[in-house]
């Protein structure tokens, strides 16, 4: 049997021991003398409350809902039985309620967390339906046991014991009227003129205060021997540490401002002291009431004390380096003219400085190869190129002998002024390994670039040799079609089909040995050799692009994000592809301050 289509029913059973009739929230009984489950189907009562409820009860000549009980058809929603129950529980409290629901409901398990006194499965047998019903409708549910307002007063009493007594803080209560008068007795006695004796006044207010209780906070905190309804000679063993603050907080405590704060040292029996934090609130006067909450703040104050201590001693800091100071200034106010003129000479030497370095970049555009050098002899080439400073370290070189046509990314140690100077010694020996030799492939030249060092390095080498090279050469033949390709701990990166891959070169730089000097030991530099076709693109970087931090977690760029931004962006144009692959580089940078001089040249077929 399933429910779930309908919106409202009413039954109707009937055993050998007790006739049952249900009925709806209308008051309408269906009657049938058979021993079996009649259900009847109708309209829902109120459409905005969902399901139907139904009141089963035995047959009975008496009004009491004895042996009743109600069934409530589930809504179409948790939501909308859960209230319909409430409903239900208000208006009939003595009664049992049963939820009707369809065992296949999805949210069933939501619907049996609900309140009711039983579930009943929709889809079960007649037989079950009528056994479950007969029993709940037999039993009474019991009534609430209700509290008598004597029983309603002890258990206030009691929760306010209750926290009275395990309060963290120390409690005192006492009558307000008393105290209310004697305060009042006070200012009545102090003409305008008078000078307020604050101390006297606060103690002579808190001691006309008939206290009651305290709790056993307040007994530990103020050393009280006797509960404090036999004894108010605490109170004058308390100072409080701005006394005009608080009596004025005193004078003025009312209705209107009905709490005062406060803080006070306690002279404890030993002669120590203690730092209390004093709060007295009054509860509306009908109720007479003073209650006082304590705080142990010894701690604290220590603390401020120690941090005034600081404060003081960093304040007489900054007085004595005021006073050199204002000495120096007065020093350097004789001294005003040398100044101006020492500071002329520094802002004309630094602009001359700038001018120079402006000056030395523009040599070094003009003796080292650049874009314009770069794209003359391997068209559609990329070049970006962000030294740290003005000047940098990182130069190309470039070079054609019949058809073998040559590029160089070399970056020499350090950035800036030297950087620069290292480069243009760099610049001098490739160009002297490419014209010296006859057939000069990468290998060669790095091993002749090595060579030529080396023989300059030993000239000088009483001085400390902090210079040398990282290097990728790769040689273009025209005739083959191919790549060679020799690095100095660099890489030449080949973009093919959409894929990066990755030629590393030799990891060894171009440097003056310690171990090796005055020996002839000479390094080998492995040469690679790659057939190109169109629509590849190879790449040579410096270490300073892919050691640049930057990204979401601060870290360095490194080869894989490099090959990924190469490989993005393969199927543009060489100046879009250009403005991409840079514009990917600065957001990777963000904010982050340059490493390295940084420079990428590509190029492709």
């Amino acid at each position: 049997m399933s429910l779930a289509e309908y919106c409202r029913m009413t039954m109707r059973m009937k055993s050998s021991n007790a006739a049952f009739r249900l009925m709806d929230n209308q008051g309408q009984v269906s009657a049938d003398r058979h021993n079996s489950l009649h259900v009847v189907f109708s309209s829902p009562l109120n459409k905005s409350i969902g399901p139907s409820w139904y009141l089963h009860k035995s047959d009975d000549e008496n009004d009491s809902m004895t042996g009743a009980v109600i069934v409530l058809k589930a809504a179409a929603s948790v939501t909308q039985t859960h209230q319909l129950l409430e409903q239900l529980t208000q208006q009939f409290s003595l009664l049992p309620i049963v939820i009707l629901v369809d065992g296949k409901r999805p949210d069933l398990a939501d619907i049996l967390t609900l309140p009711a006194r039983d579930f009943l499965d929709a889809n079960s047998s007649t037989l079950l339906l009528e056994k479950k019903l007969r029993g709940l409708a037999l039993q009474k549910k019991p009534a609430p046991e209700l509290a008598t307002p004597q029983a309603l007063e002890l258990m206030e009493a009691e929760v306010w014991s209750s926290i009275f007594n395990h309060a963290g803080a120390g409690m005192l209560t006492g009558k307000y009227s008393p105290f209310k008068q004697a305060k009042d007795q006070l200012l009545s006695q102090l003409k305008s003129n008078d000078e307020v004796d604050w101390l006297a006044f606060i103690q002579s207010s808190l001691a006309a205060i008939p206290w009651e209780l305290n709790n056993d906070r307040a007994a530990e905190l103020l050393e009280l021997d006797t509960p404090v309804s036999l004894s108010r000679a605490f109170v004058n063993r308390l100072r409080p540490l701005n006394k005009t603050a608080f009596g004025e907080g005193l004078m003025k405590l009312s209705n209107a401002f009905p709490t005062v704060r406060g803080d006070f040292d306690l002279t404890l029996h030993n002669g120590g002291k203690r730092q209390l934090s004093l709060e007295v609130n009054i509860a509306p006067e009908a109720h007479n009431l003073v209650l006082v909450t304590l705080l142990d703040i010894t701690e604290r104050t220590g603390l401020e004390r120690a941090l005034r201590r600081n404060v003081q001693e960093l304040e007489s800091r900054v007085e004595e380096r005021t006073l050199a100071v204002t000495r120096t200034h007065r020093n350097l106010e004789r001294e005003s003219i040398q100044r101006k003129r020492l500071s002329n000479t520094v802002r004309e030497s630094l602009a001359h400085i700038t001018q120079g370095i402006i000056s030395a970049k523009r040599i070094l555009e003009v003796a080292l190869p650049g874009t314009e050098d770069l794209r003359r002899q391997f068209p559609g080439a990329i070049l970006i190129s962000k030294p740290r400073n003005i000047l940098g370290g990182d130069f190309l070189f470039t070079g054609i002998k019949g058809n073998r046509r040559t590029l160089a990314l070399i970056d020499s140690t350090g950035h800036g002024i030297p950087g620069a100077m290292v480069s243009l010694m760099g610049s001098t020996l490739i160009n002297k390994s490419y014209v010296t030799l006859d057939k000069p492939d990468p290998s060669n030249i790095l091993k002749h670039f090595h060579q030529e060092f080396d023989v300059l390095m030993k000239v000088n080498q009483g001085t400390p040799q902090m210079y040398g090279f990282d290097a990728g050469i790769l040689t273009v033949d025209d005739t083959t079609q191919t790549i060679e390709f020799a690095g100095a701990r660099g890489d030449l990166y080949l973009i093919r089909d959409g894929q990066t891959h990755t030629i590393r070169g030799t990891r060894s730089s171009i440097e003056f040995d310690a171990i090796t000097r005055g020996q002839n030991v000479q390094k080998e530099y492995q040469l690679h050799k790659v057939s190109y076709r169109s629509g590849d693109q190879f790449y040579m970087i410096t270490d300073g692009v892919r050691d640049q931090f930057g990204g979401e977690k601060n870290r360095k760029l490194g080869r894989k994000r490099l090959c990924d931004i190469l490989a993005k962006h393969a199927a543009l144009g060489s100046k879009e592809r250009e403005k991409a692959i840079q514009k990917d580089l600065l957001i990777w940078k963000g904010a982050n301050a340059k490493v390295d001089d940084a420079t990428l040249v590509g190029i492709s077929f």
